[in-house]
């Protein structure tokens, strides 16, 4: 049995078991406007990166044809000629500069028409006569493997060969790519826009067909346009008596997608244009949220006895209007669909985004906020220290925070909203709890989220000792796996600000609590996660999780005034985001074939002969020093300089504060030139790591000590410098922790 206190007291994770020390709070407080300062500067990087990235995108959907992609069409091209302003296409010039045709890009016209996961710019090529000569993929925002497969599937790009440009404007028979429907029907879509067409939707060619409506009007005969509005078809029977009307959402929501897809929907109303129902025709949505969909007869009902106009004019969060639990991004596409459609069929405006309009919390939005703000009181006061109280927020938060809303902290979700915007409206209860995440800790030595507000925290915290026996970690171990965490924000930062094609949500547990929604991977996480908890109390949130680290790092605690090597990782992730943003300032990696690597080496040593001439002698030269003045400093450490209080040193200030000045200048600065001959020689031949250790004893720097240790406790360098100091005949150094031959081999 777990006794009273194994839910009321919690770990605090990464830190140790204070010791009585002086505090210093001026400096707690310096160190932790620092840590802040990281923090800001890396999702700044990381802000500016992205709109950088977009940008590249939008100048590179824009960069002209090249000629070695015009040549695949017309072989004698040679450039490129003029643009013709109104019907926005180019020229292709032969040596003579004669016209062999012209091509046309899709975009940006069509970038609107969004296949499984994006739009497509699709070439067009033509010859004088305004025949189709054949189509090539420029670049696609789509799935790269549905891409693949149209590019692999000759019969598809090749049907438009010999089309004029006319006939593919109003196209409106084409198959598509098994496979990549989706996507293929798009780029069809695309064409017939970019050329002028008025094509109706690809995507749900099917009208509607009588038999659809029949258990709505069973004496209905035959279906009419409205003639004042073409988006309305009449109901009738066989005395042409009018029923009702009836539309689809299709195409006017085409471009809605839910969680993968777009979905046709069927709107059946009396004859005074009152909702009698809807009900879902096809969908490229996933599976089984459409299911979810069909089967949650409240949902459908939702629209129901409200008029047409009505229906137009709907805001969906002040209708409370809420999403089918398990298929939320599925049903509330739909209903958005279904405000845009009925604009569409009453008014015959142009398509309007419900987005803009006003949103006002939902219940379940108001339900988290209400959660956060239990666990704020109980978090802060002595509440949490009454068990019932105590199991009653945990229960709270996994039920509706974690199973009902999903409503948790994780790097996929900062960073996004770091990239592109807070969805202050839209996700009130996410932003909610965010804030409370981020903001406390700051100002309090509370851990709020981790501790009171994470569903996946509350499972561990009721699973804890739970079993008779716990293992022991090694404290060696255990300080190694809490950098964990840290590894993978570094992880999430190289993703994000070079934009690979890696999921964040993978990183963590949080997007199983979604069950219908989770991958292997997350699932796998939480699992496991969870499982090690029963033998290792918090395991996860201590060895595993970064948002978690995160929080941590901008904790306000009782040891803020020490720098320690959490604080260095964060600066040298700031200094790695720094390098990242100067390296790759488009914001991705650039795309280079083997050929074009091979020319791009051979031109930069070409262009850097000198430099690299320069680099190598540098390299031997520092590779001979190493040689001498490393063994020779190493020889004079002082036996007892680890150990030592530093009383002489201060003896020496007060005693002669002109000369203690300039030794202390004169010392940072051999040492900082240490420091970086030590990190030049991690890459380049040389004693990097004891270099460095002699720049560390040199310099003046917050948490130096413990540095110092960190780099002498390792098995490696205490082996090189005992060696040393034997050849040299001196004293072992006497290292705390450690037995005086501990450096002998």
């Amino acid at each position: 049995m777990t006794s009273d206190t194994s839910l009321m007291l919690l770990p605090v994770v990464r830190d140790k078991s204070l010791t009585p020390r002086q505090r210093r709070p001026i400096l707690a407080i310096v160190l932790h406007t620092a840590r802040l300062a990281i923090l800001v500067g890396i999702l700044l990087l990381l802000r500016k990166q992205h709109q950088s990235y977009l940008a590249a995108e939008a100048s590179r959907d824009q960069k002209p044809v090249t000629v070695k992609v015009l040549q695949e069409f017309f072989p004698n091209a040679v450039e490129g000629g003029l643009f013709d302003p109104d019907r926005r296409t180019q020229q292709v010039l032969d040596a003579a500069n004669l016209t062999l045709g012209f091509v046309v890009q899709t975009s940006p016209q069509s970038d609107g028409i969004v296949g499984f996961s994006g739009p497509t710019n699709i070439l067009i090529a033509f010859d004088n006569g305004e025949r189709i000569i054949g189509l090539k993929i420029l670049w696609s925002r789509d799935t790269v493997e549905h891409v693949a497969l149209i590019e692999r599937d000759d019969r598809f790009l090749k049907s438009w060969q010999s089309v004029l440009w006319t006939e593919a404007a109003n196209r409106t028979s084409v198959d598509g790519v098994s496979g990549a429907t989706l996507t293929s029907l798009a780029i069809a879509e695309s064409i017939g826009k970019r050329l002028g067409g008025n094509v109706p939707s690809l995507r749900f060619p099917e009208d509607i067909q009588l038999h659809e409506i029949t258990a709505k009007f069973p004496t209905a005969t035959r279906l009419a346009p409205e003639p004042r509005r073409p988006a309305l078809n009449r109901i009738l029977n066989a005395g042409d008596l009018l029923l009702g009307y009836v539309f689809r959402t299709s195409p006017s929501a085409d471009n809605l997608v839910g969680y993968q897809g777009a979905t046709d929907t069927l709107v059946m109303l009396d004859a005074d244009e009152n909702v009698l129902g809807i009900q879902l025709r096809n969908s490229f949505d996933n599976e089984p949220y459409v299911g979810y969909v069909k089967e949650e007869e409240y949902f459908l009902n939702l629209f129901n006895d409200r008029t047409l106009a009505e229906v137009a004019t709907l805001n969906l969060f002040e209708a409370r209007v809420e999403g089918v639990s398990g298929a939320t991004m599925t049903s509330m596409n739909i209903a958005d669909g279904l405000v845009i459609a009925a604009k569409h069929a009453a008014t015959v405006v142009e398509q309007t985004s419900p987005a803009s309009s006003a949103r006002m919390p939902n219940n379940r939005q108001i339900a988290t906020v209400i959660v956060v703000m239990g666990g704020l009181i109980i978090g802060l006061s002595r509440l949490r220290k009454f068990r019932i109280v105590r199991l009653g927020l945990l229960t709270s938060v996994i039920l509706v925070l974690g199973l009902l809303n999903g409503d948790m902290l994780s790097q996929a979700t900062l960073i996004g909203w770091t990239q592109n915007d807070v969805p202050w409206a839209i996700a009130t209860g996410l932003v909610t709890v965010s804030i409370a995440a981020l903001l406390i800790p700051v100002f309090s030595k509370t851990q709020i989220y981790c501790h009171q507000l994470c569903p996946h925290g509350a499972v561990q915290q009721l699973a804890m000792r739970r079993l008779p026996w716990q293992p022991r970690i090694p404290r060696w171990l255990s300080r190694n796996l809490l950098l964990l965490p840290f590894g993978l924000l570094i992880w999430c930062v190289i993703v994000s600000m070079l934009h690979l094609p890696f999921s964040l949500v993978d990183l963590e547990p949080f997007d199983a609590w979604v069950y219908q929604a989770a991958g292997p991977v997350t699932i796998t996480i939480a699992i496991v996660g969870l499982a090690t908890s029963l033998f290792i109390p918090m395991a996860y949130c201590r060895y595993g999780c970064p948002t978690g680290a995160l929080l941590q790092f901008i904790r306000f605690n009782s040891k803020s005034d020490i720098w320690n090597r959490t604080d260095w990782l964060a600066t040298l992730l700031l200094l790695l985001t720094v390098a990242l943003r100067f390296t790759f300032p488009t914001g991705s990696l650039p795309e280079f074939s083997p050929v074009e690597i091979d020319g791009q080496l051979k031109s930069l040593v070409s262009e850097y002969k000198s430099t690299l001439q320069w680099l190598t002698a540098f390299s031997v030269a520092l590779f001979i020093g190493s040689i001498i003045a490393v063994p020779w400093l190493v020889a004079r450490i002082p036996t007892d300089y680890f150990i030592a209080t530093g009383s002489g040193q201060n003896e020496f200030r007060k005693q002669s504060p002109t000369a203690s000045l300039q030794w202390r200048i004169l010392k940072n600065v051999i040492g900082v030139v240490l420091l970086v001959a030590g990190a030049a020689m991690l890459i380049l031949p040389g004693q990097g790591l004891l270099t460095i250790l002699l720049g560390v004893m040199l310099v003046d720097f917050p948490g130096k000590r413990r540095l110092e240790l960190l780099i002498i406790r390792r098995p490696s360098i205490r082996r090189v410098v005992g060696w040393i100091r034997r050849r040299t005949g001196r004293d072992e150094l006497q290292i705390p922790g450690s037995s005086s031959d501990s450096s002998s081999e």
